[in-house]
């Protein structure tokens, strides 16, 4: 069986959920916003690790950047919405660090 560890980052702590359940999950990204809790990952030693940041608000929206790693490879939600092209970069809080990041990668979260 895989087991599954969400982990949440908030400021000078860390907390562990084994095996969490979706209702867990969602009530964990539901307060995501970007400075009390900017940063929460799903992991596991099979399946690789999902990591939700973000939840600054801009323009009156709230932006998350989503991506999976698993041993060497790694992949990022890209928002269907916004051109290639677009150059655009917001800057969103990861592990409390304000980062750039192109706008393409940062979705909405309804």
């Amino acid at each position: 069986m895989n087991q599954w560890k969400l982990c949440i980052l908030k400021p000078g702590e860390k907390e562990v959920i084994s095996n969490p359940s979706w209702d867990q999950v969602h009530s964990i990204l539901d307060q995501l916003d970007g400075c009390n809790l900017d940063h929460v990952s799903l992991l596991s030693d099979q399946a690789g690790d999902l990591m939700v940041a973000g939840g600054d608000e801009y323009n009156g929206v709230r932006l998350y950047y989503l991506s999976y790693y698993d041993d060497g490879y790694s992949e990022e939600l890209v928002n269907s919405s916004v051109s290639e092209m677009d150059e655009e970069y917001i800057n969103i809080t990861v592990q409390k660090v304000g980062t750039d990041i192109p706008k393409r990668y940062l979705v909405e979260y309804d």
